[in-house]
């Protein structure tokens, strides 16, 4: 394939993307699966909030299975994150069920394994988010990884003229530990022509009571007082805004940031989340997103009495969890809030669609 036949064809990809997700929101259903595939990880990033060595993870069939049913759901993209996916030997495989199913692939990793791996993963990924929260050294301190930093540089050079190059993204987590990151990140994500996702640390999740489980693996670490503090959130959105403008690959829409800049805590929205995404934990169990402890399903237990997944979506417990959500401001990211909004079908969500497509 030819890069001219590979630009057609990743326009193609974000065509039937943008179809499926009027679909299924014209059926009411989520148009997301996203799966925590492993919460093994080769990081010791201190602001994680799912590591979790102690997890079982679904064997092989049994995730061929989920995305299968996935499809057959009419769900149109996969999210596979964790964890580092990488450390699954057998992802290759999974994702090409997954391309069988019909689903949309996006991956989410901290890059270490990409130039060792990535033969095997080429041509199974549509999107590639690399985790970045900040340059060189810096980021390598932050991830518990020496030599992280060239590694991504070393994989983006690789891939940069190669015609099945996913579309690139950077994601930087913005915290305590890395005050600034923006300014420095945004040069590094144009040059590697990707897109920039920033979120503030979650400061809902890094609590006890907001049912993570990393808690117990951070060392000690208490991640809340990591979070940013209010003032400074607001500076944040700023400084996005002014790379925005300057024509950095800034992808938080300006009424994220306007949100961000007036009410750093995101209280002022209706989250729709879960009717646009469904999430499956490392462990298979389906959770009540505002009572993390409660499991609403599992897809071991469903794939084994022949049940399909789609009948997760029926059960009571998941419909008193799409009513409770529209009040909850737990989430303070913009994958949540403008995925709320896109299920609004609001138009900067839109425009934002078609801005990935160009990536």
């Amino acid at each position: 394939m030819n890069l001219s036949a590979a630009c057609r064809e990743r326009a193609a990809t974000r065509a039937r993307l943008v179809s499926r997700l009027v679909r299924a929101r014209v059926r009411g259903r989520p148009h997301t699966l996203s799966h925590l595939v492993t919460a093994r990880c080769n990081g010791r990033c201190l602001t994680c909030l799912w590591r979790d060595p102690e997890l079982t993870e679904l064997d092989t069939e049994t995730v061929k299975w989920l995305y299968d049913e996935a499809g057959r759901a009419g769900l149109a993209q996969l999210v596979v994150w964790g964890g580092e996916p990488l450390l699954r030997q057998d992802l290759p495989e999974l994702l090409l069920a997954a391309r069988r199913a019909g689903l949309l692939i996006t991956l989410i990793t901290n890059g270490w394994l990409l130039g060792e791996r990535w033969r095997e993963l080429r041509g199974r990924v549509d999107a590639l988010i690399l985790s970045l929260d900040d340059v060189g050294a810096a980021h390598d301190a932050l991830r518990g990884l020496p030599g992280l930093y060239e590694r991504l540089e070393a994989f983006v050079a690789a891939v940069s003229t190669d015609p099945l190059r996913p579309t690139l993204l950077v994601n930087t987590v913005l915290s305590r530990l890395n005050r600034g990151a923006l300014t420095r990140v945004a040069p590094v994500a144009a040059r590697w022509r990707a897109g920039l996702y920033f979120c503030p640390m979650e400061t809902g999740l890094a609590t006890p009571e907001g049912g993570d489980s990393a808690l117990a693996h951070s060392g000690g670490a208490q991640l809340a007082d990591l979070c940013l503090p209010a003032e400074e959130l607001r500076a944040a959105a700023g400084t996005a805004s002014a790379l925005k403008s300057a024509g950095f690959p800034v992808l938080a829409s300006r009424p994220y940031l306007e949100l961000l800049a007036r009410d750093p805590e995101l209280h002022d929205f209706a989250c729709r989340a879960p009717r646009a995404r469904l999430t499956v934990g490392g462990d298979g169990r389906v959770r009540d997103c505002i009572r993390g402890a409660r499991p609403l399903a599992d897809v071991r237990e469903l794939r084994a009495a022949g049940e399909p997944l789609s009948r997760v979506l029926r059960l009571p417990g998941y419909r008193r969890m799409l009513e409770r959500s529209a009040t909850c401001t737990k989430c303070n990211n913009p994958d949540v809030i403008e995925l709320s909004w896109l299920w609004d079908l609001r138009p900067a969500m839109l425009r934002k669609v078609a801005e990935l497509s160009s990536l």
